[in-house]
């Protein structure tokens, strides 16, 4: 609530003053706004949100008529959008968006509204209120574009805090709502490196053989087949993981880290396998009488 200007505090007064008289002299508060329109369109975009804030000092906190109202709206979204756009302010961008959705939750503008709160919390490095400000994304308007985005994002943020179970819940959640969304695979690899980063390797092996299987001859089979090798490497099974490499090799983003991986991968192979006794030539190859030498 607002604190109420006093007459003895004359700047107070001042203030609401010209605020009243602005309103008054260009047609109420619609006029005022389009004023502030108007200099945004033509690249005053701090004077844009000066006369923008002042439109709002001088609406009244209660709830008034539809111009008004509508006055009050159009003001919040150009305000959000002049800090969020051409000011880079993040923070003043989401103080207005939050105001805008609070007050008018069901409004056009608020939709378009939270559909940048989750972004600019996360550029504050706030992820608990991008959490909610994608949540309450996906809740509003779950059949808007982009609502399957903000959904990834939420299991993407959720990993980054380790918390793993919670990021495979939100990745169901994507698949359960959005099945035909473009953004299944690449969700289905987030559920997969949760097991990966639990430790659980076995278990990562085998979600990510599932993701290999769901997008054949794709650069997801591929990413997946490339963390499926680096899972079964862990565990020791260097001739499985050169398979599952050697499946990733051709549609791979980065085919040299693959074939980095498979070369080290047949090492440990070839350090592996047994040499007949006394057979200097073997043990040459594989490199164990240079590195005595070179000891020595």
């Amino acid at each position: 609530m607002k604190r109420p200007f006093r007459l003895d505090r004359p700047f107070e007064l001042c203030a609401a003053l010209a605020a009243a008289f602005a309103l008054a002299g260009c047609g109420g508060p619609g006029g005022r706004l389009d004023e502030a329109r108007e200099l945004a369109l033509g690249g005053h975009y701090r004077a844009a949100l000066l006369e923008t804030r002042t439109l709002l000092f001088a609406l009244p906190d209660s709830k008034a008529d539809d111009a008004t109202e509508a006055a009050r709206r159009g003001a919040l979204k150009l305000a959000g959008d002049l800090c969020a756009v051409h000011l880079d302010d993040a923070s003043c961008a989401a103080q207005e968006y939050r105001k805008l959705v609070q007050r008018f939750p069901t409004s056009a503008e608020a939709l378009e509204a939270r559909e940048r709160l989750g972004d600019l919390y996360a550029r504050l490095d706030d992820p608990r209120d991008a959490l909610e400000a994608w949540r309450d994304q996906v809740a509003a308007a779950p059949d808007r574009k982009g609502a399957d985005e903000a959904e990834l994002k939420i299991a993407r943020t959720l990993v980054a805090q380790s918390r793993h179970e919670e990021a495979r819940a939100a990745v169901a959640e994507l698949i359960s709502r959005w099945p035909d969304s473009p953004l299944v695979p690449r969700a289905q690899l987030i559920a997969a490196s949760t097991w990966h980063l639990e430790g659980r390797t076995a278990d990562a092996a085998l979600a990510y053989d599932k993701v290999a299987a769901a997008w054949p001859r794709t650069a997801f089979e591929a990413e997946a087949l490339f963390e499926k090798g680096n899972c079964l490497a862990e565990l020791g099974e260097d001739a499985r993981a050169i398979q599952a490499f050697t499946g990733a090799l051709v549609r791979h983003e980065s085919p040299e880290l693959v074939q980095f991986a498979i070369e080290r991968a047949q090492r440990r192979l070839d350090l592996a396998r047994s040499v007949k006794p006394g057979n200097v030539a073997e043990v040459f190859d594989r490199g164990l009488a240079r590195a005595q030498r070179h000891r020595e």
